[in-house]
């Protein structure tokens, strides 16, 4: 695909002179990507507009470059132009780089399992038909992740009710349950469910992602997806013990197999 001329777009102009300074300073992408604690495949990526930088990425891209907060002032209009939250970006950076991520839902099957016509359902409520299709690409594009080549360590939570409330007809559930039970047999899957009677209270959604050489990070959900990174040490070890209380309350691995049969066969 033609990368876009840097007149197209924020994220276009953004792109053309990330090379254009990666290049003149006889930087790769891989040096680069070191450089600015990044894989080389998301240096490119944002170089062929394919994935949208992060603030801190744009940061580090003006330290390392030598340039005075030039790609960190392009940063807010490349979010505006794609409407994306504010923490979307941060987050599927971090999410690049986990060696393990930890995630808990109570009310939708998470966004890295959501077959298209789920996340099309669960979006076309809250969002414009212009906007909808290009939410949709990105929630797709996100699930990437599990397929990259060193993959992070997936461990999946879900509030009994997040995986019985429906979103699309019957076939879009037959399709996403049919899905869940494929990932559950991934290696690097771990999908348990917790049930309605565990007395638990988490109160929202959250994640904690884990790095081979960096800390942990924290990102909590809240209202219309706006989303916030969490690197405060002391929170970000709340978040961990909090999921590791979930997990005990859990349904094992071949119990959460059997509810969501149990679902798929009652449809």
């Amino acid at each position: 695909m033609a990368v876009p001329p840097p007149e197209d777009s924020a994220r276009a102009f953004f792109a053309f002179h990330l090379k254009r300074l990666r290049e003149q300073r006889k930087l790769s992408q891989v040096s680069l990507g070191k450089a600015v604690h990044a894989s080389p495949s998301l240096i490119s990526s944002i170089e062929n507009c394919t994935r949208t930088p992060s603030l801190s990425i744009a940061r580090a891209l003006d330290r390392v470059l030598g340039v005075q907060q030039f790609f960190e002032a392009l940063h807010p209009r490349i979010i505006e132009e794609t409407g994306l939250p504010i923490g979307f970006a941060e987050l599927t950076d971090a999410e690049a780089e986990a060696s393990t991520i930890k995630l808990y839902e109570n009310f939708v099957i998470t966004g890295l399992f959501q077959i298209e016509e789920y996340a099309r359902a669960v979006l076309q409520a809250a969002e414009r038909p212009d906007k909808l299709e290009f939410l949709v690409a990105a929630r797709m594009e996100r699930k990437e992740q599990l397929h990259r080549e060193e993959a992070p360590m997936v461990i999946a939570l879900f509030d009994e009710s997040a995986v019985r409330r429906p979103f699309g007809d019957r076939e879009v559930m037959e399709k996403q349950y049919l899905h869940l039970l494929h990932l559950a047999q991934e290696p690097r899957i771990a999908l348990h469910i917790v049930p309605m009677d565990s007395g638990l209270c988490p109160e929202g959604a959250f994640k904690v992602l884990h790095f081979p050489e960096s800390p942990a990070v924290g990102y909590a959900e809240s209202a219309g997806g706006q989303g916030r990174l969490i690197e405060t040490g002391r929170h970000v070890a709340q978040l961990d013990v909090l999921f590791e209380m979930i997990r005990n309350k859990s349904l094992s691995g071949i119990d959460s197999e059997r509810m969501v049969r149990g679902l798929l066969e009652a449809l």
